[in-house]
């Protein structure tokens, strides 16, 4: 049997989580470790689990379960496509996945990891694998640091033939979005955007577009999760003092989240806010607090589509199926069944369900590179076929 190896810096790792009554808890094989994700930052200390709680932005986030969501879909996809006997006979998918904690250089070294062979490795294999495929991160500065290191990086395939993407381009966003202002006449806005290549990118194609309908931009804000609270409080100056009645936020949800807590705070109402499909469809955007500043907001969400079978894979995560797993602090008997948290949510897959793509092209991929033929169809025996170590 051939063992492949299957690598994302996507979203997480380094600890695994846990669910004993309404708390988190993570454990981590490390005596000290500090575990940062899209909007979080969890500590832990001599092996101890703490207690996830949420506090100043500038200090400490909650754990981002939607992008643990997106982990655990791609756990569940490989191990959906182990069990198929006719995707990739007879040969085994493997994954390693690495904390890109949401920046740049710290995905570079989670990729410098990948790429160099690390030392440790948890496979029983005399040979460890090489890389086949690499799921790289979701945000677009990201994405770009592992490909310029890795591989060629543009959408041109006839120049850059080894990025592929499973999500549209925000560049059709960019010009959605412009489209929807034209549609409802709105001639003097005002933009926000991360300050990464997902926020600039995606304003800079917007404003673009919106000039050809002879739209005015009244001011250009940008915020990152990572600014201090004056940065914050300076975009926000920014909305009070501006004319403006419609913004856009062409921001990621970790982003946009410091800024909307401050709009909300200082009781900023009468703007009709248009999202990016990064923050349109979060669930915090979603409640009584926030309406009031932020009921009514437009925008474009990813296409949802259902995984079958994987509620139930998400509801029986146990530390007891993990033989490595210690300090385990659950009686055994605990049970997800009846909790409710967007991390069991399946109903709203948009960005988790692209993840699942992914895994399934590579390995599609993969079978049509070994067996010269879809799969499904009978193998033809070549010499042209490639071989897979």
């Amino acid at each position: 049997m051939t063992f492949i190896s299957l690598y994302t810096v996507d979203i997480i790792s380094l600890g695994k989580i846990y669910y004993c009554t309404s708390d988190f808890y993570v454990f981590h094989s490390s005596s000290s470790a500090l575990i940062s994700q899209t909007s979080c930052s969890v500590y832990m200390y001599n092996n101890s689990p703490l207690i996830f709680t949420y506090v100043n932005h500038q200090n400490l986030f909650r754990f981002d379960l939607r992008a643990f969501q997106c982990t655990q879909v791609m756990i569940f996809s490989i191990e959906e496509i182990n069990k198929d006997p006719a995707l990739l006979p007879n040969i085994s998918l493997g994954y390693k996945i690495l904390n890109s904690c949401s920046t740049p250089t710290n995905t570079l070294r989670a990729a410098l990891t990948l790429a160099g062979r690390p030392e440790e490795t948890e496979s029983t294999l005399a040979c460890p694998p090489a890389i086949s495929a690499l799921i790289a991160e979701s945000g677009s500065s990201q994405s770009l640091v592992v490909a310029g290191m890795l591989g060629p990086f543009q959408v041109n395939k006839l120049k850059y033939p080894s990025f592929f993407r499973t999500i549209p381009s925000d560049y059709f966003q960019a010009k959605a979005l412009a489209a929807l202002v034209k549609h409802f006449g709105w001639q003097w806005i005002g933009v926000i955007q991360s300050d990464n290549d997902y926020g600039r990118n995606g304003i800079l194609a917007f404003s673009e577009e919106v000039k050809k309908f002879g739209v005015c931009v009244a001011f250009v804000g940008t915020i990152l999760r990572t600014y201090t609270m004056d940065k914050i409080l300076n975009v926000v100056e920014m909305i009070k003092q501006s004319t403006v009645k419609v913004i856009l936020g062409f921001a990621a949800e970790g982003d946009f989240y410091p800024l909307m807590k401050e709009v909300i705070k200082q009781n900023i109402t009468g703007i009709q806010w248009i999202a990016s499909e990064a923050w349109i469809t979060v669930s915090r955007i979603s409640t009584p607090e926030t309406y009031q500043s932020f009921g009514g907001a437009l925008g474009f969400a990813l296409q949802k589509m259902a995984i079958p079978n994987l509620k139930p894979f998400l509801e029986g995560i146990s530390p007891y199926k993990d033989p490595s797993a210690t300090n385990v602090i659950c009686k055994g008997n605990e049970t997800l069944m009846n909790f409710q948290n967007v991390f069991f949510n399946v109903t709203q897959l948009r960005e988790t369900y692209n993840v699942h793509k992914a895994v399934y092209a590579i390995a599609h991929a993969l079978h049509q590179l070994v067996f010269c033929q879809p799969a499904g169809e009978k193998p033809v025996k070549s010499s042209t076929c490639s071989q897979i170590h």
